[in-house]
């Protein structure tokens, strides 16, 4: 197919994958719940601010709880364990360290589910085995990873995990896949596929960059939701910005452009990659976070130019939240409120870059202001930078 506009803000709405792609198949998805996610992975599982022993080498029973009861404490529905619970080619083998029934019946018992992750190999050579068992724990999902191919036996395999799934009411992230095209309309249990260059890349290189987060919203977000994996709290400049691995990595884009990304990209699982301890650390960040939504009624792309700045609204119910992004070029944004409802005020809460954060990149500014339907607001965005805003009717 092709996607043809001349007006760049219709890209990242458009909605022809979805609508050329095969109907939802036949059943009830009413269990699928999309939401966000803890996650250990990315910060090497280092906890900076407790005497729970912490680090990849450390993964068990307890340090998993220490996750679940901070994703409780934050609203964040999931938790999501990834390599290690298990061994790699045999999903039954679980890690000694890990008591996987009373970890999940744990979370399950503070209202946070249990995503579990394995590699696309294992899980098909065995899968209702092991798809049996995972639903016997009671965990929420899968992220199904290394797919790393896109031949007709891999669709195959697409297909079929999602479709097992379904029968077992187990949630779907794809993980080390090809790009979307259309399968999470004929199963709703599909909540993410990864197809991108992801925040995990910040480990290694510099790819993962703020041209990067401007560019995607106008290409890969058109196949459908991305497991992007955004939150980073250690947030660089190009010019301080340096790949650690293993360790506590750093993000390239300044605190309020990664916050911007919970806005504007699609993401039906959205897992916050940072450590609790760091985002302890911030409860103004953490009020954002735990409140942005996964999902949203509207959407308006107020300003956008691909790979160079997106500007986007959208909206839940009574509030909206508004994120936007640049590349790596200073800039002023508008935000024109004139989607809001007439004769109503609004209380805005707005994350924006601070002057000095285009060296000191983590560095921000929160402010709250009234806003309504007539209200006009420049916002400068430095190298990289960024602006979050939620947006509440005042009762």
């Amino acid at each position: 197919m092709f996607i043809v506009t001349g007006d760049d803000k219709q890209l990242p709405v458009n909605e022809l994958t979805w609508k050329l792609a095969t109907p939802q198949v036949v059943g009830e998805f009413d269990w699928v719940k999309p939401g966000k996610a803890a996650w250990e992975w990315w910060h090497d599982a280092i906890l900076t601010d407790t005497d729970i022993p912490s680090g990849m080498d450390n993964r068990n029973t307890d340090l998993y709880k220490h996750y679940i009861d901070f994703a409780a404490d934050y609203g964040l529905e999931y938790l999501m364990i990834d390599a290690g619970w298990s061994n790699l080619f045999d999903l039954a083998r679980v890690n000694p360290k890990m008591d996987m029934e009373e970890l999940i019946r744990y979370g399950n018992s503070k209202g946070v589910g249990t995503f579990l992750w394995c590699t696309a190999i294992s899980l098909t050579d065995r899968i209702d085995e092991f798809m049996q068992m995972m639903s016997n724990w009671g965990a929420a999902g899968l992220k199904v990873d290394f797919f790393d191919r896109d031949d007709q036996l891999a669709m195959d395999w697409y297909e079929r995990i999602a479709s097992k799934a379904a029968e077992y009411k187990l949630m779907i992230n794809f993980h080390g896949c090809s790009k979307p095209t259309g399968l999470q309309r004929m199963y709703p249990n599909i909540v993410n596929f990864e197809a991108v260059r992801g925040a995990e890349c910040s480990k290694w290189d510099l790819t993962a960059n703020p041209q990067h987060h401007v560019t995607i919203p106008f290409t890969r977000m058109l196949g459908g939701a991305m497991d992007y994996t955004p939150g980073s709290m250690r947030n660089r400049s190009i010019q301080m910005f340096k790949p650690v691995d293993p360790g506590l990595p750093f993000s390239l884009g300044t605190r309020a452009h990664e916050l911007a990304i919970f806005v504007v990209y699609d993401q039906y699982f959205a897992m916050l990659c940072d450590s609790p301890s760091e985002y302890r650390k911030y409860p103004d960040i953490m009020k954002f976070l735990s409140a942005v939504p996964v999902t949203f009624d509207h959407t308006i792309v107020l300003d956008a130019s691909v790979g160079e700045y997106i500007l986007i609204a959208k909206q839940q119910g009574e509030e909206w939240y508004v994120g936007g992004m640049t590349n790596q070029r200073a800039r002023n944004l508008t935000v024109d409120f004139s989607f809001l409802t007439a004769g109503t005020t609004y209380q805005a809460e707005i994350y924006k870059d601070a002057p000095e954060s285009g060296l000191y990149a983590d560095r921000y500014i929160y402010e709250s202001i009234e806003v309504g339907k007539k209200t006009q607001l420049t916002i400068p965005l430095t190298q990289g930078g960024g602006v979050a805003i939620s947006i509440r009717p005042e009762k």
